[in-house]
């Protein structure tokens, strides 16, 4: 039986957007631009989406700009939003943002913008002191994940949209399906992908607060009001809205069974001598582990062969030799953050899948210590 436990990368499709695909795929679609009877019909689901979408989350629909996922929403806003800024601009980003926000914010320093990163505690949460040590008068924004995708620790978003301040904000909210998605109220920019949340792979949106101004990072088009350009997809955005609607509706409920399934896996892994289960406050459907004496690279393939799919940290970066950024930045030794397993649930995992994959994984730790797990 193959178990899949690792929803924190990719989620499968949910039924109900599955469904949505199969009724779209079978149909031809115009060009959501062109003035004819075929492009006005595209046109009109594509903005239904967008009405939907912005009820979800409560927002304008004037302010959802639809992305290719929420990689180029990350980079929109904080690319898009600091361009637009006076040169020397300062931003600032935790310690444990997602590539996709972290390196954006880099490669801003090579511009002539200045960054500061604020540092989190050992249990991965924003170090709040430190944060506001750092904040300055030229801040011009400030870029959080809500829920962290690598030990699902979550950010004290609330308090800070709250907070009087001239600088903006901006969330990632990914992974924040089961939580969910903060209020609007003093975010200025949001991003969300529908592959975390049952949806396909390349659809995403980013909440843009209406009257702000971004520097677009794709042109040659005025589709989505000048912001980005680029032939609308249609059936991308109907999946996302299909599925953020289906994920907000059936939250509770899920967040209540897939909490239970967490705690009892980690009631089992709990038992393995030097199992360490990292992250304090957490979203339910993340649980990230390491093993004393055991590197994530030889106990994966060992899972992998007993058909039980997880993954070490961000599935962005999976493939990189190099330790766990988020997992050294909360004070672990670099020896520690390699041997970083996450495991995440989602809408299909079942009680079975947890309990099977409970009574093996103690036996693999064992059989990659055996084996050398800490070896070069």
């Amino acid at each position: 039986m193959s178990i899949y436990l690792d929803y924190a990368a990719t989620a499968p499709l949910r039924p109900e957007v599955r469904a949505l695909l199969a009724r779209c795929y079978a149909q031809d679609w115009g060009n959501a631009s062109s003035l004819h009877r075929d492009g006005h019909a595209a046109r009109m689901h594509f903005e239904d989406a967008r009405e939907r979408v912005a009820r979800v989350l409560g927002a304008k629909v004037e302010e959802i700009v639809f992305t290719s996922g929420a990689t180029e929403a990350n980079n929109l806003a904080i690319l898009g939003w600091m361009r637009d800024q006076p040169k020397g601009s300062h931003l600032i980003v935790s310690s444990i943002e997602h590539p996709s926000g972290w390196e954006a914010a880099e490669a801003l320093t090579h511009e002539g913008y200045q960054l500061d990163v604020a540092p989190v505690d050992a249990l991965g949460r924003l170090d709040l002191a430190a944060f506001k040590a750092l904040l300055r008068e030229n801040t011009a924004l400030v870029s959080l994940m809500a829920v962290n995708n690598e030990v699902g620790s979550t950010q004290p978003i609330g308090e800070l949209a709250a907070a009087p301040k001239k600088w903006k904000l901006h969330v990632d909210a990914v992974q924040s399906g089961l939580t969910g998605w903060p209020n609007l109220d003093g975010i200025d920019m949001l991003s969300l992908s529908a592959h975390k949340l049952g949806g396909p792979v390349g659809s995403g949106c980013l909440f843009l607060r209406q009257g702000l101004r971004l520097a677009p990072l794709l042109i040659g088009g005025a589709q989505e009001d000048h912001r980005r350009a680029g032939t609308s997809n249609v059936i991308a955005a109907l999946a996302l809205a299909e599925a953020l609607e289906v994920t907000a509706h059936q939250r509770a409920e899920e967040a209540a069974r897939i909490g239970g399934l967490r705690e009892k896996l980690e009631s089992q892994i709990s038992r393995i001598g030097g199992a360490v289960r990292l992250g304090g406050e957490r979203s339910a459907h993340i649980s990230s582990w390491f093993f004393d004496g055991v590197r994530a690279e030889p106990l994966l393939v060992l899972m992998d062969l007993e058909g039980i799919s997880v993954s070490s940290g961000s599935a962005c970066s999976s493939h990189s030799i190099e330790p766990s950024r988020v997992v050294s930045a909360m004070g672990f030794s670099s020896e520690q953050a390699r041997g970083l397993i996450r495991f995440s649930l989602g809408h299909a995992t079942s009680e079975k899948e947890v309990e099977s994959v409970g009574r093996r994984i103690g036996v693999l730790v064992e059989k990659a210590r055996r084996q050398g797990g800490t070896e070069n």
